[in-house]
């Protein structure tokens, strides 16, 4: 597999600011639905995706849910400081969501020229959590935050946080967005931001679709916002995500049938499974990683996607481990194979993306004919916006 040399200017388009909506559809199921097949275009409601999958196929969704990740705290003068969790530092997320009284993470600040030192406090409901300054790495800073209660950090933000909308909404969250910026299976704290295809979804079309609901985890994090700035998309810097995926879902995927995966993040848990799987293959032990260029420097001894998941199974089974646990940078961009899915439901991306070069992977330079025809029959566009289908 070779990475081709593309220019990001190559995915540029023009998006107007009306086609980005600041609020979702009247309901979940209320969105347009784009399919492209076989380079053929058509036009549905949301409503009526059962008709557009197979019964018996696989739908993969990423069950990760957005936590309350922003944070509204006050100086003793009662100057405002906004911050902004992005990771937590040195360990799991799953560990910092389970961390009682102290907790490190790094942080996006806003304010932050105001606050040099000292602590920031916000207190809620009789719960003070207060914030200290430790470090900074260029835009990023250590925070270590303490709380007065005895409440795990997960419960804790749920109620002293605000959802973090993406910063083209340029409003803050209200209490729709609790619900609404959220999917319906979401399950696993962790994210930043919601793995947007997802949020049509309800419960009953699930059911209706008589599909295998098959979940990964992949916590996303405000490097889906990164913006290409290079020219060259051999020469963006992928960010690194973390991701779950239990044993019985890798043996799921070992078995033949038709592969939905619910967005972009989903697909990208998909792929870099593929290539734990390969990177384990030559190695002969476990793996941890899959780099952004690992796809185009191992080769693939699998002959197909499920082969990979049987050995992947089998030697997950034989560490004895309940599933794999790794972190992905993977850079799915034109030239890369996709062989892990029949068809890919995602919204429509951001120009120059690196998400819309996952999709001019999947789909070649059709993407333009996509995005044009959505842009000439006023479909809605980014995480508030419709969907699409697209066939492999």
């Amino acid at each position: 597999m070779k990475q081709l040399h593309c220019a990001a200017s190559d995915f540029d388009y023009d998006l107007p600011a009306d086609r980005i909506p600041d609020r979702p559809a009247a309901s979940r199921e209320g969105a347009k639905l784009l399919i492209y097949k076989s380079g053929a275009i058509s036009d549905l409601n949301f409503s009526d995706v059962v008709s557009a999958v197979p019964q018996n196929a696989q739908l993969v969704v990423n069950d990760t849910r957005v936590i309350h990740a922003r944070l509204f705290l006050e100086k003793e003068t009662g100057g405002k400081v906004q911050i902004f969790l992005l990771q937590p530092f040195n360990v799991s997320v799953e560990e910092a969501m389970s961390h009682r009284s102290e907790s490190l993470w790094l942080c996006m600040v806003g304010g932050a020229k105001k606050w040099k030192e000292g602590v920031v406090k916000l207190t809620h409901e009789g719960v003070t959590i207060a914030a200290e300054r430790v470090n900074r790495d260029e835009e990023k800073f250590l925070i270590r935050l303490t709380w007065s209660s005895e409440a795990s950090f997960a419960e804790l933000i749920d109620v002293v946080g605000n959802i973090p909308l993406p910063p083209y909404m340029l409003r803050e969250a209200d209490d729709d967005d609790v619900l609404r910026y959220q999917t319906t299976y979401a399950k696993q704290p962790g994210s930043v931001a919601a793995p947007t295809a997802g949020l049509h979804f309800t419960p009953e079309i699930i059911t209706a679709m008589q599909a295998e609901l098959v979940p990964v985890t992949l916590h996303v994090s405000a490097g889906t916002f990164k913006p290409v700035t290079q020219n060259s998309i051999a020469d963006h810097t992928m960010h690194e995500e973390e991701c779950i995926v239990p044993l019985s879902t890798i043996k799921s995927l070992s078995l033949k049938t038709a592969r939905f995966a619910v967005g972009t993040t989903s697909l990208r848990t998909l792929e870099s499974l593929r290539w734990i799987a390969v990177k384990w293959f030559h190695s002969k032990t476990p793996q941890h990683e899959v780099l952004q260029t690992d796809a185009y420097n191992f080769p693939d001894p699998f002959a197909c996607f499920e082969d990979a998941m049987v050995f992947l199974a089998q030697q997950v089974e034989s560490q004895q481990w309940d599933g794999c646990r790794f972190k992905t940078a993977i850079m799915i961009s034109p030239g890369y194979e996709v062989k892990s899915i029949t068809g890919l439901f995602t919204n429509f991306h951001m120009p120059k993306s690196t998400l819309l070069f996952l999709v001019s992977a999947l789909i070649g330079d059709d993407w333009k004919k996509v995005y044009d025809h959505a842009l000439e029959t006023d479909y809605r566009f980014l995480s508030y916006g419709d969907s699409s289908l697209l066939i492999k």
